[in-house]
């Protein structure tokens, strides 16, 4: 049945609609100030579709943000559509996933959640089959049960996966973390402002010093010199992310940490020219070294062979 034949016209006021009702939520992410502008101009072109339940509340099912917006910029007449009350769910579920993805397509964030809506309302089987296809999902492996945990994440973090600052396998590590962890990491991230690559690598030498230390995250940041690093406001946000970084990797890797201050070191006492760079084995695994000389010219390139040419091997 096409439940949108059966709308009705109807003026309501957005503080009337209970927008906290997620039976049809389909999340963005994106920033809504765009939105508001829009409608702050030109007011609302499409009308929101609502459903009025037997206990006369209205929920939105099409244009949850059109009637935040409209609430925002003070609008208390907003020209919507109505559905009935026996829609089941299922039905105005999937209404809310083709209209959302057939104008905005879905990042990360809104897959992990609309995924875990569609395997309440329907089995698994047409899940796979009428809408997995669309989220670019595998119906087989163990991504779904990872992406299953990742759409019960808080809000907080879902944001900064839509946002790109920490990638799905970061947010996958956090579903095995406790609430106040996921919190601490979060305050955190945005408090260093580093890359989801960067993010990443700190969220993880965190989570695995505190599996092996028996302690939380929280705890684990409060051992010295991070406290320090953190609240020094001579440091740039750069500065401090790099400390972080590297403080935390050498509690998590001290042979290695080791090795690379060693090399560090022994590459300060040498005389390097501007255009000369020595990188070390990876790992440290040995004393190999590479050395990357950028040159001009192939001629210049033919003379520097030359005089390494006597080199011993």
């Amino acid at each position: 049945m096409n439940w949108l034949d059966r709308t009705k016209p109807a003026l309501v006021d957005p503080r009337d609609a209970d927008l906290n009702d997620t039976t049809y939520l389909v999340p963005c992410f994106a920033d809504p100030d765009p939105l508001v502008m829009s409608i702050e101009r030109v007011g609302i072109l499409n009308p929101p579709i609502i459903q009025e339940r037997s206990d006369g509340r209205l929920i939105p099912v099409l244009g949850r943000r059109r009637l935040e917006a409209a609430d925002r910029v003070r609008l208390r007449e907003v020209a919507t559509r109505v559905v009935p009350d026996d829609m089941p769910e299922p039905d105005g579920f999937v209404l809310a996933f083709w209209d959302n993805y057939g104008h905005r397509g879905f990042d990360a964030a809104v897959r992990t959640v609309v995924l875990v809506r569609l395997l309440e309302l329907f089995p698994l089987l047409t899940v796979a089959r009428d809408f997995l296809p669309a989220l670019d999902i595998p119906p087989k492996g163990p991504r779904i049960e990872r992406l299953k945990a990742i759409g019960r994440l808080e809000h907080r973090l879902l944001r900064a996966l839509a946002s790109g600052r920490i990638h799905e396998k970061t947010a996958a590590l956090l579903t095995k973390c406790l609430p106040e962890d996921r919190s601490t990491v979060m305050d955190l991230v945005e408090l260093l402002g580093l890359n989801a690559n960067k993010n990443a690598e700190i969220v993880a030498n965190l989570f695995d010093l505190s599996v092996l230390s028996g302690r939380k995250i929280s705890e684990v940041l409060q051992d010295d010199p991070l406290p320090e690093v953190l609240h020094e406001e001579n440091l740039s946000m750069a500065e401090r992310g790099k400390r972080i970084r590297e403080q935390v990797r050498a509690w998590k890797f001290p042979a290695l940490s080791t090795n690379e201050q060693k090399f560090l070191e022994w590459r300060r006492t040498l005389s390097l020219p501007p255009n000369t760079t020595i990188r070390h084995a990876a790992a440290f695994e040995s004393e190999e070294c590479a050395v990357e000389i950028k040159l001009r010219s192939r001629e210049d390139a033919i003379r520097a062979l030359e005089r390494l040419s006597g080199l011993n091997p």
